[in-house]
């Protein structure tokens, strides 16, 4: 049974919500010539499976006749002004009278009739069903090759590696979930990052995720498409590692850190690999590595502790370990200790230079290594005394306790 033709201002008078066990979102921007059909199919899809529910579509600002189209079609109509894939969407979790929601592009590149297997998942118990055009079949010119090839595989990746998910489409535009669930996870991206947003958040809020294959078509019109692959996916990108520190700050230093370690004990050993001699160049460059390495990975930390604090991200061992274990004093002393080092081991190093260098016609390398060493030693201290007191104030009960 379908219910809910007519604008948003029917929305009331023409269903109660709990009476409605799916809407089918449909974001909608200057599609008139294909609107039609997914209505259309959405609606039949809905009788032929005897689902009670609508077909909700969110017009992004049109310039053509979308939005009389759709209604003409059967569907409720509400409107978005704020531009964009995200703000479209979530207007229309918000205005979606179902228990459940499945969303599709206007385009014509999905299949409505295949919502059965997102409502049979939803209804066991799933709070996010992802359609998976990579499991299903691609028909030809429905996805470019760079899409199928590279961006999306290349993003699923990652979004699997940071957020510990077992999904094959990151960017499939056909998904089902709960209103409930979907509403908790405060969306907020306006783009077309809003697709890794919702897995990203429903992950780090451990909701239950579980993936259908899908066929994707190609457009039954030309059109332009609205999706730009390479602005669009640095969005996609930089969502995922705003929300993964670790990634982007704590892993990066480390490494930067080791390489400097390992330059560092190439200079002190003396050590001519491939008959390359390592001298003072090398030495800078070791420690000029080893304070940027440093530096980049107490920014992640910084993040990891704020973001957890905040409920962005899911507290993990690293986390756990940093709250147990730092305190204010426990920071100052330890970066008071190195500091301590430092000096020690500049002032050496000057005492010889007095004594022994300054008359020297020629630059002294062992010692102008030390000193190198000496003064990197001492930026270290102040930098962890620093960052001390910075990571109390991100955390202050525990530091005040």
């Amino acid at each position: 049974m379908v219910f809910g033709a007519g604008s948003e201002t029917d929305k009331e008078n023409v269903v109660v919500s709990d009476t409605l066990e799916l809407s089918i979102v449909i974001p909608c921007l200057n599609e008139e010539r294909t609107i039609a059909i997914c209505v259309e199919k959405a609606r039949k899809a809905l009788h032929d499976l005897a689902i009670k529910g609508e077909v909700l579509v969110v017009d992004n600002g049109s310039q053509d006749r979308s939005a009389e189209v759709a209604t003409s079609a059967g569907a409720r109509v509400v409107h978005q002004d704020v531009r964009g894939y995200g703000s479209a969407l979530k207007k229309g979790f918000e205005e979606a009278c179902g228990t459940y929601i499945v969303m599709g592009d206007a385009d014509g590149t999905y299949d409505f009739s295949s919502i059965v297997d997102f409502v049979s998942l939803l209804r066991s118990g799933s709070d996010f069903v992802m359609g998976s055009r990579m499991r299903g079949v691609i028909f030809p010119g429905a996805m470019p090759w760079l899409h199928r090839y590279f961006g999306t595989p290349l993003l699923t990746t990652i979004i699997n590696r940071f957020f510990k998910t077992t999904i094959t489409d990151v960017n499939c535009g056909m998904r089902g979930f709960t209103r409930e669930a979907v509403l908790k996870l405060n969306l907020g991206s306006k783009g077309m990052e809003f697709a890794s947003e919702m897995i990203v958040k429903a992950a780090i809020n451990r909701l239950v995720i579980r993936e259908i294959p899908i066929n994707l078509y190609p457009s039954p019109v030309e059109r332009t498409p609205h999706l730009r692959s390479f602005s669009d996916g640095w969005r996609h990108l930089r969502f995922m590692l705003y929300f993964c520190p670790k990634y982007l700050f704590l892993y990066p230093g480390l490494l930067l850190f080791t390489i400097g370690m390992f330059f560092l004990g190439l200079c002190f050993l003396n050590s001519t690999p491939f008959g390359i001699p390592f001298g003072l160049s090398t030495l800078v460059l070791a420690n000029a590595l080893l304070l940027m390495g440093t530096q980049v990975a107490l920014f992640g930390v910084f993040a990891l502790l704020y973001q957890a604090g905040q409920g962005m991200v899911e507290e993990d061992a690293i986390c756990r370990f940093l709250r147990n274990s730092f305190t204010l004093e426990r920071g100052l002393i330890t970066g008071g200790a190195i500091l301590f080092a430092g000096l020690i081991a500049l002032s050496s190093v000057i005492w010889n230079i007095i004594n022994y260098a300054m008359w020297q016609p020629q630059v002294n390398v062992p010692l102008t290594k030390a000193a190198i060493a000496s003064i990197f030693i001492m930026l270290l201290g102040i930098q962890i005394i620093f960052s001390s007191f910075y990571l109390s104030i991100i955390n202050p009960t525990r530091s005040l306790n």
